[in-house]
């Protein structure tokens, strides 16, 4: 069978060649350093692992006078080299393992079989999770005749609420800008009414038809 012809040969070749130990290299991203030369031969190259998908290194392959091609991690080649010369770009920290070997392609392989879900997807999940931090509140804001602002912009806010206190003998009227008005609003919060908003990290202004209402509040 020609599977068994080939598995054969590949056994062969081992014979011959004998076993090449696969070497695993690391690298001190906080060590900054620019095409430092790594006198190792091989034909494989692959980096196993990294703090994130988004650090990387710049790799020039046999020669300081070629371009450099930038590799993250669970990417690689295979293409013969007697020496590697590596840059680590600014801003990085952590420690990234790459493995090196010297053998037929068709002898060597990386199994993985872990989620190739990226870290923006596993980041995402993280956030449809909702956070374990408390929120924030505070003390009740004070709303009358005149624009207040309830809360400023705040980039890292995922959501807010606010509740028009039961005690309030008026109504309270939410804007986006400080031309908020009884009559150019986004809501009304009639005494004891709330209101929730995801996803916005912009300011909230609110006005009343009604001196010294009070309005209660939360973010996160």
């Amino acid at each position: 069978m020609n599977g068994g012809s080939e598995f054969e040969k590949q056994l062969q070749l081992v014979k011959q060649l004998g076993f090449r130990a696969i070497r695993e290299i690391s690298i001190d991203l906080t060590n900054i350093v620019a095409d430092k030369e790594y006198n190792i031969a091989g034909n494989f190259f692959y980096i196993k692992d990294a703090p994130d998908s988004e650090v990387y290194i710049e790799v020039k392959v046999n020669s300081s006078g070629v371009s450099p091609i930038s590799w993250t991690k669970q990417t690689g080649f295979l293409h013969p080299f007697n020496r590697l010369y590596i840059t680590t770009p600014t801003g990085q920290t952590g420690t990234m393992n790459i493995l090196i070997a010297a053998e037929a392609p068709g002898l060597f392989n990386i199994l993985d079989h872990r989620s190739a879900m990226s870290d923006t997807m596993v980041g995402i999940l993280n956030e449809l999770k909702g956070q374990a931090e408390p929120g924030k509140d505070g003390a009740e804001r004070i709303i009358g005749i005149t624009e207040n602002i309830v809360f400023n912009a705040e980039p890292n806010r995922r959501a807010m609420t606010m509740q028009a206190k039961s005690s309030n003998t008026g109504v309270i009227y939410l804007g986006f800008t400080n031309a908020v008005t009884l009559t150019s609003c986004f809501a009304e919060l009639q005494p004891g009414q709330a209101c929730m908003i995801d996803d916005y990290r912009g300011p909230i202004h609110a006005i009343s038809d009604t001196a010294d209402q009070r309005l209660i509040w939360g973010s996160w």
